[in-house]
């Protein structure tokens, strides 16, 4: 059985720090993604101890009505018990036929066989979804890429779990790993690529629900080095600032979020602003060297999206008047957050609507279906 506990914070990658009739206390967060959407302050959690000497394990969490799970590993498990119950239209009359298959420096999940027939089969956690609409990766993943490029040299297959029922179509996450999204791209010929939904309910049990759509034209359509980006950091001081133009400034202390675009060589602007040394071009520029923990958050698009997710944040943050707005009839294209971003549901929300809420919208005008 789990208990449930209240996030506070996230300590480490594999450590978050929970609350429970008033005691706080760190637990064991077996899944290395950000889950930026999942893990806000007040999210329940779901727990399962481990005895008396280990800290209790994450292995779950409710978003409403919905049971997320996120123990990693259980996707594997997911798998086999599809592939037994042979739920997966694709994988009909295979059986498995050894785990943790090791090929060269890395392993894959299954070795599955039909006769004589083989395929290799690696199995992915998904946990980002949003407005019918799932994605992975939700971090950079190399060992991700390695496998999709290893499979379409072998042959084999990658399924996709996705842990919530809500989605009715995949894509992989453009805007966060864009590098892993052009390998499955390129392998969609060699690899066969699935992603299926179930439904999981608060005891730890799990139904299959579907097996999702990937629209590889809204890929096509989208995921080019073009643009728009949020950039976030954090003011340890009141600094006053001169900002070209715009003359002195005063900044408070807090966290600043900075909107841009580039709709040519995207991840060269974003790389050119997080550089120490540069010559000073955009009012952005003044306060960068001033701010910690600066991240980058790429919306990546085929058209100019930055006036549009400004008008957005006006709503949940304060703008600094006319900054990065000199081409435009924005009031602003910096807002200040007395803390931090990826703690304010609302600021996340923005995020995921224009990443993924955008893509789900513009799959509904192609194919004049809802995703929803």
């Amino acid at each position: 059985m789990f208990r449930e506990a209240l996030f506070v914070d996230r300590l480490n990658r594999f450590v978050v720090l929970c609350e429970e009739g008033g005691r706080r206390f760190p637990a064991h967060l077996p899944n290395p993604g950000r889950l930026w959407e999942i893990l806000l302050p007040g999210r329940v959690l779901l727990l399962e101890d481990q005895g008396k000497r280990d800290m209790p394990r994450v292995w779950g969490a409710l978003l409403g009505e919905k049971v997320v799970c996120l123990h990693t590993a259980s996707a594997a498990s997911v798998a086999r018990k599809l592939l037994e119950e042979e739920c997966l239209e694709d994988f009909a009359g295979f059986r498995v036929a050894g785990t943790e298959i090791p090929i060269g420096n890395s392993r894959l999940d299954f070795l599955l066989k039909r006769g004589r027939e083989k395929m290799f089969l690696e199995v992915k956690s998904c946990t980002l979804f949003f407005d019918g609409l799932a994605m992975f990766p939700d971090a950079v993943t190399v060992r991700g890429r390695k496998h999709v490029e290893l499979l379409a040299d072998l042959g084999g297959a990658v399924l996709f779990v996705v842990h919530v029922p809500s989605p009715f179509a995949f894509l992989p996450d453009f805007h966060t790993d864009p590098e892993f999204a052009s390998a499955l791209y390129a392998a969609r010929k060699k690899v066969l690529i699935r992603a299926v939904a179930v439904r999981w309910d608060t005891a730890g049990n799990f139904q299959y629900s579907h097996t999702l759509d990937l629209p590889w034209e809204v890929y096509e359509r989208e995921a080019g080095d073009r643009g728009s980006y949020l950039l976030s950091g954090y003011l340890p001081e009141t600094r006053r600032i001169a900002v070209g133009n715009l003359g002195e400034l005063n900044f408070p202390q807090g966290f600043y979020v900075y909107v841009g675009s580039a709709m040519r060589g995207l991840l060269g602007r974003i790389r050119r602003h997080l550089r120490k040394r540069k010559r000073s071009h955009w009012h952005i520029d003044a306060l960068l060297p001033f701010l910690e923990d600066v991240r980058a958050f790429p919306i990546r698009s085929s058209e100019r999206l930055e006036c549009a997710i400004a008008r957005e944040l006006e709503d949940l943050a304060r703008p600094i008047p006319r900054f990065g707005a000199s081409d435009c009839s924005c009031g602003s294209h910096l807002f200040y957050l007395p803390q931090p971003p990826l703690k304010i549901a609302p600021f996340v929300e923005v995020l995921l609507r224009f990443r993924m809420g955008r893509v789900a919208g513009i799959l509904q005008e192609i194919r004049g279906v809802s995703v929803n």
